[in-house]
C-alpha cells in the first residue's frame, strides 16, 4: 500500500493540473470571447481652481503653463496655524460608493527663492524653528474623511517654480454618498519662518488638489443591430460628476475581423475602419434620467466579427495621454434568420405534386408517351414563377405589399392618427420609422425638410417612434427638435406597427403611394432628393409601365405560358371567308384581353377606392381564388365561371369568325389570360395595384392617366398570349401534335401546380403579415 502512495499522489497531481489548465483555458476563452472590456484609470482628481478670493473645486486639468493660475499668500504664524482656503465643490449627481484611499496634495514654496528658513531652523518643531506644514480638513456630504490632519513638514527655500509637495493620504471604507452632496475642502498652514510663503494651485506643475483611488466612474458602452444589420451605438457617461465629465470621444466601427483575439484597441486594417465618430449624433434619456450618446452606421454591416473601438478624454485626466478610457466593445453581426420554409420549396413541390398525381392517373387511362413529355416539360417550366414566391415564416410582413393599416397616438396631441387620414389629401405618404434615441431621427427630419422644398405635390410626412415599450418620454426631445412640422406618432408597445413594416421595428424611411401601397423603403434614412424621387415615381406608377407583361415574358415568370399556349388542334384551319388581316391575333387579343381584365379591373377598382388598409385581406382572397381556380382546373379541365365569360363573349363575335375558330379555342384564349394574370401577380403583386389603381388616386388626370394605363397593360398582357403562341407556331408541326396529344391532361396538370402556388402564397400571408399582426 506505501508503495501506490507515489502513484496515487502522481494521479492527484494530475487531476489536479488538468482542472487547472481548464479553468485557466476557461478564463481566457471568456476574455478572448465577445463582450465588453473596459480600461479605466485608477486615480482620479479634483483640483484646486480660481483666486485667493473665490478658490474653487474642479475637474478639469489645469492649463499646460508655467504660472501658476491661482495662489494663497501666508506668513510666519507663531505656532497659530493660519486658514488659507475654505472651499466647496458641485454637488455630485450620482450616488457613489468610496473604497479605496484619498490623497491631498499641496504645491507651496517661498514667494522667492531663499535659503532663510534653512539657515534658522535651529530647533525643527520649536519656536526656534523654521519649518512649514499644513492641516487639512476634508467632508464629502455628511462624511469628514479627513479631520485637520497635518502634512508632512518642511523647511521650504524654494520659489513657486520648484514647488515644494506637501501630501496627506488616509485609507476609504465604505462611505456611501449620494446625489446633492458636495465636496468641501479646508487648508490652514503653520509657517515658522520669517521668510513668506505662498499655496500655489492651477497650473500643469503646481496642481493642489485630491486625488482618489479606486472606482469612481462607471461608463457604459453598448451595440444594437436592428433586424437590418445596421448597428447603433449607445455611450452612457456614468460619473459622480455628471456626463460633462467626459470631455471628448473617438469611436470607430472596425471589422469584419477574423477572430476575437485580434480585436484590441488601436488595432484593425484600414479597410476595416468603417466608420469613424466623435460628436454624438444624437442623445436619449436612459435609466436614471442619465443622458446617452448615441450614434449609427452608415450602411448595413456584413456578417461577421466586429469590433467597437472607444477612446474617452476625462476631465481630471493629463491632457497629454490620448485616451483616458479605452473601451472595446466585440460583437457579431449574423447571418439573416432562415425562413421557416423557404420559396424554393416550391420548385420541389410542383414537378413532384405532378409526377405523383400522373403516376395516379396512369393507373386509370395510359395516354401516348409524348402528352406525358409535355407534362414534365410544364412541369419544370413551374419551377420558373415558384423560385420568385415568398418565404413561409413567421410575422414576415409583406414585401410587396400595402403598409399596414394603423391608428396611433400623436406625440403631445389629442388623439390618434391613422394613415387613411394621412392619405385622404395626399398624393403620397413618407414615413420616418425610429427607435427612440437612435441618431436616424434627427437625420430623417433634417432630410424630410429639405425635401419638403424640392416636392411641389401634397405630401405627408409622419415619424413613428417604433421598438418595445415606447415611452412619451423617449419622445420629448425629437418632439422639441421637430417643432410641430409633421406629427410624431407612438407605436404599440408590443412595436406591432413596425413589425409590421418591410423593414421591421427598426430605422427606416418609407414611401407610401396614394393607394396605400409601399413603393420604396430604405434601412436608416433616405437623402432629400432620394425622397423626391421615389415620391415621384410614386405618382406615377412607381416605376411600373405598360410593358412589363411583355418584359417579364422573356424571364421565368411567365415559362409556363408557352407550353399552355400550344394550341389543341394538331393542323391549322383557313378560314372560310376573307377575314380582316391579323383576325386570328385579333382574336387572340381580345380572348386573352377579357380573360385579364376578369382579374385586373376589379383590382384596379378596389385599389383606386382606396381599399389598400385592407389589402392584406384582398391578397388572402386573391390566393384562395388562385387555389379554386388550380382546383377546379385540375378537376374539370377548366374554370368555370371563366368559361362562361369566354362562351358569352364567343356568341357576341360576328358569325364568320364563330365559324373559323371553334369555341373551345377561344375559351382557351381567355383562360390564357387569367392565368398572365395570376403569373403577373405572383411575380409583381403590385403591379395593378400601384400601376393604375394608386395612380387614379392623385386626381382627375391621374383618373385617365389610369385608365391608359390599364387598357396598356390589358394589350400587353394580351400580346404576351399573341407571342408566346407565335413562338409555338413558328416552331413547326411537333409543338401542334404535342399540344393535340395532351389537351385533356395538360391543363389539370397545370391546375395542381397553380392549386399547389396558390396554397403556399395564402399560407405565407397567413403565417407572417396576419399572425405578425396578432
Amino acid at each position: 500500500m506505501r508503495g501506490n502512495r507515489p502513484f496515487i499522489g502522481a494521479i492527484f497531481l494530475l487531476i489536479l493540473s488538468t482542472f487547472w489548465a481548464s479553468a485557466v483555458s476557461a478564463q481566457e476563452s471568456e476574455e478572448m470571447g465577445p463582450g465588453l472590456f473596459l480600461e479605466i484609470p485608477d486615480s482620479h482628481n479634483i483640483f484646486l481652481h480660481g483666486t485667493e478670493e473665490s478658490p474653487e473645486l474642479r475637474r478639469d486639468w489645469p492649463i499646460l503653463t508655467g504660472i501658476p493660475g491661482g495662489s494663497a499668500s501666508f506668513s510666519k504664524t507663531a505656532g497659530v496655524p493660519q486658514t488659507l482656503v475654505e472651499v466647496q465643490g458641485t454637488p455630485i449627481v450620482e450616488a457613489l460608493s468610496l473604497n479605496g484611499t484619498i490623497k491631498v496634495e499641496l504645491y507651496a514654496s517661498l514667494e522667492a527663492k531663499s535659503p532663510v528658513c534653512r539657515q534658522t531652523n535651529v530647533i525643527p518643531g520649536s519656536p526656534a524653528g523654521a519649518t512649514t506644514q499644513f492641516f487639512v480638513t476634508l467632508r464629502w456630504g455628511s462624511f469628514t474623511l479627513i479631520n485637520g490632519i497635518s502634512t508632512n513638514v518642511v523647511t521650504m527655500e524654494e520659489s513657486y517654480t520648484q514647488s515644494h509637495i506637501f501630501q496627506v493620504e488616509v485609507p476609504l471604507d465604505d462611505i456611501d454618498l449620494g446625489p446633492g452632496d458636495a465636496l468641501s475642502l479646508q487648508i490652514s498652514v503653520e509657517h515658522e519662518c520669517v521668510q513668506p510663503g505662498a499655496l500655489w494651485w492651477g497650473t500643469y506643475d503646481a496642481r493642489s488638489g485630491i486625488t482618489f483611488t479606486g472606482d469612481l466612474i462607471y461608463p457604459e458602452l453598448e451595440q444594437v443591430t436592428d433586424s437590418n444589420r445596421i448597428t447603433r451605438i449607445e455611450f452612457t457617461p456614468i460619473s459622480p460628476w455628471g456626463p460633462t465629465d467626459f470631455s471628448r470621444q473617438v469611436i470607430e466601427v472596425v471589422g469584419p475581423m477574423d477572430n476575437y483575439e485580434s480585436m484590441v484597441h488601436g488595432f484593425g486594417q484600414e479597410e476595416q475602419r468603417l466608420d469613424y465618430f466623435e460628436a454624438p449624433h444624437s442623445f436619449r434619456v436612459g435609466e436614471a434620467n442619465r443622458t446617452v450618446l448615441t450614434w449609427s452606421t452608415s450602411k448595413p454591416l456584413e456578417p461577421g466579427l466586429y469590433m467597437i473601438d472607444g477612446c474617452f478624454k476625462l476631465q481630471d485626466q493629463d491632457p497629454a495621454e490620448p485616451c483616458d478610457v479605452i473601451g472595446v466593445l466585440k460583437f457579431e453581426v449574423y447571418e439573416d434568420p432562415k425562413a421557416l420554409l423557404n420559396g424554393t420549396w416550391v420548385a420541389i413541390l410542383i414537378p413532384l405534386g405532378v409526377i405523383s398525381w400522373l403516376g395516379v392517373s396512369i393507373r386509370e387511362a395510359m395516354l401516348p408517351l409524348p402528352a406525358y413529355l409535355v407534362i414534365l416539360v410544364l412541369a419544370i417550366a413551374s419551377i420558373g414563377p415558384a423560385i420568385h414566391l415568398p418565404d413561409i415564416d413567421q410575422n414576415s410582413p409583406r414585401s410587396d405589399g400595402a403598409a399596414p393599416s394603423f391608428a396611433l397616438l400623436e406625440h403631445g396631441g389629442d388623439g390618434s392618427i391613422s394613415l387613411f387620414e394621412l392619405l385622404s389629401d395626399s398624393d403620397a405618404v413618407v414615413v420616418g420609422l425610429y427607435v427612440p434615441g437612435s441618431p436616424n431621427a434627427n437625420r430623417q427630419a433634417n432630410d424630410f425638410r429639405m425635401a419638403e422644398s424640392l416636392i411641389d405635390r401634397d405630401i405627408s410626412f409622419v415619424q413613428i417612434a417604433t421598438g418595445i415599450g415606447v415611452r412619451a418620454v423617449d419622445i420629448d426631445s425629437h418632439s422639441q427638435l421637430v417643432n410641430g412640422s409633421w406629427p410624431i406618432l407612438m407605436d404599440n408597445a408590443d412595436a406591432t406597427v413596425g413589425k409590421s413594416f418591410p423593414s421591421g421595428a427598426s430605422d427606416a424611411v418609407i414611401i407610401i403611394d396614394a393607394g396605400g401601397f409601399i413603393t420604396e423603403w430604405s434601412p436608416g434614412t433616405y437623402s432629400s432628393s432620394e425622397i423626391a424621387d421615389a415620391v415621384e415615381s410614386a405618382t406615377r406608377g412607381s416605376g411600373h409601365s405598360i410593358f412589363d407583361p411583355i418584359s417579364l415574358l422573356w424571364g421565368t415568370a411567365l415559362l409556363p405560358l408557352f407550353v399552355l399556349a400550344m394550341p389543341r388542334e394538331r393542323e391549322y384551319k383557313e378560314p372560310n371567308e376573307v377575314l380582316l388581316p391579323g383576325s386570328g391575333i385579333l382574336l387572340t387579343l381580345l380572348g386573352a384581353g377579357v380573360g385579364f381584365c376578369i382579374w385586373a379591373v376589379p383590382i384596379s377598382l378596389m385599389s383606386a377606392a382606396g381599399l389598400g388598409a385592407f389589402w392584406i385581406w384582398i391578397e388572402i382572397c386573391l390566393a384562395i381564388t388562385l387555389t379554386y381556380h388550380g382546383v377546379r382546373t385540375l378537376t374539370t379541365g377548366k374554370i368555370p365561371e371563366i368559361d362562361w365569360v369566354a362562351k358569352k363573349t364567343y356568341s357576341a363575335l360576328p358569325t364568320e369568325y364563330q365559324e373559323w375558330r371553334n369555341q373551345s379555342s377561344f375559351s382557351d384564349d381567355v383562360h390564357l389570360g387569367v392565368w398572365v394574370a395570376w403569373l403577373i401577380w405572383l411575380r409583381t403583386p403590385d403591379l395593378i395595384a400601384q400601376g393604375v389603381g394608386s395612380i387614379a388616386r392623385t386626381g382627375v388626370l391621374g383618373i385617365v392617366l389610369s385608365i391608359c394605363m390599364l387598357l396598356g397593360i390589358v394589350l400587353a398582357a394580351g400580346l404576351t398570349v399573341v407571342i408566346a403562341r407565335g413562338v409555338i407556331g413558328i416552331t413547326g408541326p411537333i409543338p401542334r401534335t404535342l399540344g393535340s396529344l395532351s389537351v385533356g391532361i395538360r391543363p389539370r396538370a397545370w391546375g395542381l401546380a397553380s392549386a399547389i402556388l396558390g396554397s403556399w402564397v395564402l399560407i405565407s400571408l397567413l403565417v407572417g403579415p396576419v399572425l405578425g399582426n396578432f
